[in-house]
């Protein structure tokens, strides 16, 4: 029996208000239930590898969903997922590197990150429709790291 949060009065468990002070007392906390429930499972259960793809090439965030598709157990054997995640991490990195430029080389990093940009954009719409792209350095790099991980 708990006591109320006012004034220490003992209360019933189900009571909404104290009886001696009338303060509004916390609800009792429903019993939680051991078996899990479809909506507790976790959420990339429900994400197909079409979709897991598609996430990896979104421009400049991709890489959030790429390194948790590349760290998740339902993703660990799966090599399409696993080198779309490992070439939108090493594309993210070559595009860090080149937006990270010196007002000298301003004018040619600007064509670069654009370059970097269409490259996301292409891969993200073949992606879409379930078509693999090696990019040149980039895709090797990415295919042996997805090869190594397994």
């Amino acid at each position: 029996m708990p006591f109320c949060t006012q004034c220490g009065t003992r209360v019933e468990d189900t009571a909404a208000y104290c009886a001696q002070c009338g303060k509004a007392q916390p609800r009792a906390k429903a019993p939680t239930s051991a078996v899990p429930t479809p909506a507790s499972h976790d959420f990339l259960d429900s994400i197909s590898e079409r979709n897991a793809s598609i996430l990896c090439y979104i421009p400049v965030f991709g890489i959030i969903p790429s390194i948790i598709f590349l760290a998740s157990q339902k993703f660990r054997h799966n090599q399409r997922v696993r080198f779309d995640g490992f070439q939108s991490v090493y594309l993210f990195v070559a595009y860090l590197i080149v937006s990270s430029a010196g007002p000298f080389h301003r004018a040619l990093g600007s064509v670069f990150e654009t370059l970097i940009s269409i490259c996301w954009i292409f891969l993200l719409v073949k992606a879409a429709h379930n078509e693999q792209v090696h990019l040149p350095i980039l895709g090797d790099l990415a295919a042996r790291s997805a090869s190594e991980q397994l």
